[in-house]
């Protein structure tokens, strides 16, 4: 038995300080709720603020990228109170912009906020699957999924904030810097009870030496990027996404140009949160029991179906259509670092997965990119829909590729690590 009563064999007590820090650095996939106040405040391009959210993406991989770097050397609390630090710092800069200067956004809310929660992030997702390697799916599904309920827990706070006749004519501003100023005390708070979990919590776990982590065969990032199944992972990312990528920005309008009312398109947009930290809860745990590659195969298949029904999907259909597709894009961003320590091991995992998550920042640019031309090209959604579902398919691919990789390599003395595989691949 563990003594769960040793403050330094609690995992309790860290777990929740992560989940808190994933919660606060959440807010900054906020930006929907604020554009459109930002754009009347400032009287700023609506084209020009449009880009916040592209170059955010960009800068939160990055710092997930940097973050996991610095996290692999040094410990979680310490690049978690950073981002933290980083992300707040952002957001109460932007408090302080005016309309002749309000382009600094870019780099206040984008770069900064951006680069911040990335940091944050990639250091939670690590520390939690550390406390939980006999579960490390769940963990990670766990710590996404509070990333992901962060919108919507905090949008209708948002929008009170900023409906608040005490802000009137100011409410752009004081709204920036009241959160950025809360989110701080709370989330530097949660990074003091962050801690690895002791060598004596981990024995007494009882868990065989199975795995790259546990056989003490982590891989460096140049070792990881050397492997098959790196690449197989990372384009699996890249592709896998397309589908909410190319959706994201037409939820609303589209839902409305197929016969929902307005409300019941905004609706839409905010249940998205909910199935989204849905999907990275539930599929991580069932990843745990099917294995990644199946898990992924399922995700894929789901996004390949429901992108073929946003061909023709109206009304109450629709709405459930774009439910499905944001639960099959929360899936993988629970199961993917999940993936990533199971073969490269935990010594190094916030770095490796940071250069996987770069390509979820390349595939919002490239697919909606393509849709944006394919639209001007055709007038319509269609093409771009029969690109997503076939986009879908090359992770199915690759999942086969990685399963028979992970088979060819079992051996006498070999075992493929916990969670893979389903009990069929075995």
């Amino acid at each position: 038995m563990i003594d769960l009563k040793i403050t330094g064999n609690n995992p309790i007590t860290a777990i929740v300080g992560c989940l808190c820090v994933q919660l606060c650095v959440g807010i900054l996939y906020l930006w929907s709720v604020f554009k459109t106040p930002v754009v009347l405040y400032f009287s700023w391009n609506a084209a020009a603020a449009n880009m916040v959210s592209s170059y955010m993406l960009f800068s939160f991989v990055s710092g997930n990228l940097i973050g996991g770097y610095f996290q692999d050397r040094t410990n979680p609390k310490l690049v978690a109170a950073i981002g933290c630090f980083l992300f707040c710092a952002g957001v109460f800069l932007s408090s302080l912009l005016t309309a002749s200067n309000i382009a600094l956004i870019y780099l206040t809310y984008c770069v900064l906020g951006g680069l911040g929660s990335g940091f944050a992030y990639g250091s939670v997702i690590s520390c939690v699957q550390k406390w939980l390697p006999h579960r490390c799916g769940f963990a990670s599904g766990l710590s996404v999924s509070a990333f992901g309920l962060s919108t919507v827990i905090f949008s209708p706070l948002s929008k009170w904030l900023l409906s608040l006749p005490s802000f009137a004519g100011r409410e752009v501003p004081l709204t920036f810097r009241t959160l950025s100023i809360v989110f701080f005390l709370i989330s530097m708070a949660s990074c003091l009870l962050i801690r690895l979990p002791s060598e004596e919590y981990l024995k007494g776990l009882g868990l065989p030496a199975n795995g790259a982590a546990a056989n003490g065969t982590s891989k460096t990032p140049l070792q990881a990027m050397r492997e098959a199944n790196f690449w197989c992972l990372f384009f699996a990312c890249f592709f896998i996404n397309a589908t909410w990528n190319i959706c994201v920005p037409l939820i609303k309008d589209l839902g409305m140009q197929r016969g929902l009312p307005e409300t019941w398109a905004v609706m839409t947009v905010s249940l998205t949160g909910v199935t989204n930290a849905a999907g990275r809860l539930i599929m991580a745990s069932v990843s745990d029991k099917i294995g990644r590659t199946a898990t992924i195969i399922l995700l894929s298949s789901i996004t390949g179906v429901c992108a073929l029904l946003l061909l023709f999907a109206g009304g109450p259909v629709y709405t459930l259509v774009i439910l499905a597709i944001a639960f099959a894009y929360g899936g993988p961003s629970a199961v993917h670092p999940a993936m990533t320590t199971d073969f490269f091991g935990s010594k190094f995992s916030g770095t490796n997965y940071g250069i996987v998550m770069l390509a979820l920042g390349f595939s919002s640019v490239a697919f909606n990119g393509l849709s944006n031309l394919l639209v001007h090209a055709t007038g319509g959604y269609a093409a771009s829909f029969l690109v997503a579902a076939a986009a879908s398919i090359i992770p199915i691919f690759l999942m086969r590729v990685i399963a028979s990789n992970m088979k060819k390599s079992v051996g006498p003395a070999a075992a493929v690590p916990s969670g893979m595989l389903s009990s069929s691949e075995h």
